[in-house]
């Protein structure tokens, strides 16, 4: 796990991203907003959940 301490309106990018038949995807963008807010930018094929929905299913 990596962990980083980001100001606000500050942002992380994920690169080097590929799809299951290995063809390269738009980097990953995290922003990070005031009040604990933050959001992502990728691709549509890239899904996103959080943490919590998915051990709904457990």
């Amino acid at each position: 796990m990596l962990i980083l301490t980001r100001k606000t309106n500050t942002s992380v990018i994920i690169t080097n991203v590929y799809d299951e038949n290995g063809k390269p995807l738009k980097d990953i963008e995290i922003n990070i907003y005031a009040d604990n807010r933050i959001g992502i930018d990728a691709d549509s094929s890239v899904d996103i959940y959080r943490s919590e929905m998915l051990q709904l299913g457990e």
